[in-house]
C-alpha cells in the first residue's frame, strides 16, 4: 500500500461518520462559531498523532497489537493489546449502529435494524478476508466520486445562504466551549489510532500520510459545519440529528430538480463501508496477531455475529447513544489514543536502555 492510497484512508476513516453525526451537536453546544470547533480539535490531535509516529519510529515494522507485546511482554502487553481489540470491535459495533439508525429513521422505518447491520457486515467480512490491498483500492477508486458529490451539493445549497446567521461572531467562551465540545476530540479524531494497525503495510511517507489526511478531514469537517450554520441557520441546525441530510432533502436544483437526499445518502454509506471495512480489518488482523493464528476466514466470519450483536445491544435508540458520546467518549477513547501511547513509548525506551546496557563490556 502506497502513501497516497494511507492517505485517503486516514481522510475517509476520519470523516466518515462524522460529517453526518457531528455538525448538529457542535452547532447545539458552539452556536454561530461552531465551525471553529473541528479547527482546534483537529490541532489538538495532529499533536497526538506526532506521538503515534514517534511510537511506530520506535517500533518499526509493527502493528499497535505486535507492539503491544514487544514492549510489555505477553502478560501486560497481551492485556493492553486485548484491549486495544475491544476499542476495535466497539468502533466497528458504533459505526453499524449508527448506520442502522439512520436508515430506520430516515428512510427505511419499517425494515429491521439487524438487516442493515447484516448487509454491510457481510460486505465487511469479505473485504477484511480478502486484505487491506482490497480495501484501499476500492477506497482509492470511490474517494473521488464522494467528495466530488458532496461539495456539489453544499455548492448548491449556497443559494440558501446567509451571513446574518453567523452573527455576532466570535462571542463563545472559549473555555466552556472546549469543555463542552471535547467529545469531537474522541469521535472521530482519536478513534484515527486504528489505523496503527495498517501502518506496517504502508510502503512510504507514512508521516506526511498521516497527518496530511487528519489535517485535510479537519478542514473538511470545519467546512461542512460552516455550510450548514449558513443554510440552515444555529436555531434549526442544532434541531436536528443529521442536518446534512435536511439541506439535501430540502434543496432545489434549477427549479425542478428536488429531494436529492438519495445523493447524500450514497455519500456516507459510502464513508460507512470503507471505515467499518478498515476497522473489521484491524480487528481481525489483531485478534490473528496476538493468538498467533494463520487463518484468518473463520475469524472474521465468527466476528460478524460478535459486532452485529454489540451494535444491536448498544444503545436503545439515537437519543440514548448521542448522551453517552457526549458524557465518556472522550475519556474512553483517550485511554487508548493517548495514555496507551505514552505508556508503550516509555516501555521501549526502558527495553532499548536494558538491551544496550546489557550489551555492552562488563
Amino acid at each position: 500500500m502506497g502513501g497516497w492510497q494511507f492517505f485517503l484512508l486516514v481522510f475517509n476513516f476520519t470523516i466518515g461518520t462524522a460529517f453526518f453525526l457531528r455538525p448538529g451537536g457542535m452547532i447545539a453546544a458552539a452556536k454561530q462559531d461552531a465551525w471553529l470547533v473541528p479547527l482546534w480539535a483537529g490541532a489538538a490531535v495532529l499533536l497526538v498523532a506526532c506521538l503515534w509516529l514517534v511510537l511506530a519510529k520506535g517500533n518499526p515494522g509493527l502493528s499497535i497489537v505486535q507492539i503491544c507485546l514487544k514492549a510489555a511482554g505477553n502478560k501486560i502487553g497481551g492485556f493492553i493489546a486485548l484491549l486495544y481489540i475491544s476499542f476495535f470491535i466497539q468502533t466497528a459495533s458504533w459505526v453499524t449502529r449508527n448506520l442502522g439508525d439512520f436508515m430506520k429513521s430516515t428512510l427505511m422505518p419499517n425494515t429491521p435494524i439487524s438487516v442493515f447491520h447484516f448487509m454491510f457486515l457481510i460486505v465487511a467480512c469479505y473485504a477484511s478476508v480478502k486484505g487491506v490491498e482490497s480495501i484501499a483500492r476500492v477506497n482509492e477508486l470511490l474517494s473521488p466520486a464522494v467528495v466530488f458529490m458532496l461539495v456539489a451539493i453544499c455548492l448548491f445549497a449556497m443559494s440558501e445562504w446567509k451571513w446574518e446567521r453567523f452573527e455576532p461572531m466570535f462571542r463563545l467562551n472559549v473555555w466552556e466551549t472546549m469543555k463542552e465540545t471535547r467529545a469531537i476530540i474522541g469521535f472521530p479524531f482519536l478513534e484515527v489510532i486504528t489505523l496503527t494497525m495498517l501502518v506496517p503495510y504502508v510502503k512510504s511517507r507514512v508521516k506526511t500520510a498521516l497527518l496530511l489526511g487528519i489535517g485535510l478531514a479537519t478542514l473538511f469537517l470545519s467546512g461542512i459545519i460552516f455550510v450548514t450554520i449558513g443554510v440552515l441557520g444555529v436555531t434549526r441546525a442544532s434541531h436536528f440529528t443529521y442536518p446534512l441530510f435536511i439541506i439535501a432533502q430540502e434543496l432545489r436544483i434549477a427549479e425542478f430538480i428536488e429531494r436529492v437526499e438519495t445523493t447524500i445518502v450514497i455519500v456516507w454509506l459510502v464513508w460507512i463501508f470503507v471505515k467499518l471495512c478498515i476497522t473489521y480489518h484491524c480487528t481481525v488482523t489483531g485478534i490473528c496477531q496476538l493468538f498467533r493464528l494463520s487463518d484468518r476466514t473463520w475469524i472474521a466470519i465468527s466476528l460478524l455475529l460478535l459486532v452485529s450483536g454489540f451494535a444491536i445491544t448498544f444503545s436503545e435508540n439515537v437519543v440514548e447513544n448521542i448522551e453517552w458520546d457526549r458524557r465518556y467518549i472522550f475519556q474512553y477513547t483517550s485511554l487508548y489514543g493517548v495514555v496507551f501511547p505514552i505508556l508503550l513509548i516509555i516501555l521501549t525506551r526502558i527495553r532499548r536502555n536494558r538491551n544496550k546496557d546489557g550489551g555492552g563490556p562488563l
